[in-house]
């Protein structure tokens, strides 16, 4: 979709014109928003322990594919 020049000179019409909001920010806001953060950086700490071995071969060159997995031995 194409921005048409009218639509972009409304649109800065509309934030230049904009009245001040006299808005209010309760402290369990930004309880909220470090909970956001630390939920996110443990997320993505998760998401590269599970996927190092690939993330690994990606940067190394080699792929998991190529690295011999543990096999058990069933010759008595």
């Amino acid at each position: 979709m194409k921005a048409t020049p009218i639509t972009v000179i409304a649109l800065l019409l509309t934030l230049l014109c904009a009245a001040p909001a006299h808005a209010y920010l309760d402290p369990g806001t930004g309880s909220m928003i470090l909970q956001v953060i630390l939920g996110g950086v443990a997320a993505a700490t998760v998401a590269m322990k599970l996927y190092w071995q690939r993330i690994k071969g990606f940067f190394g060159g080699s792929s998991p594919e190529e690295s011999e997995p543990l096999s058990r031995d069933s010759s008595d």
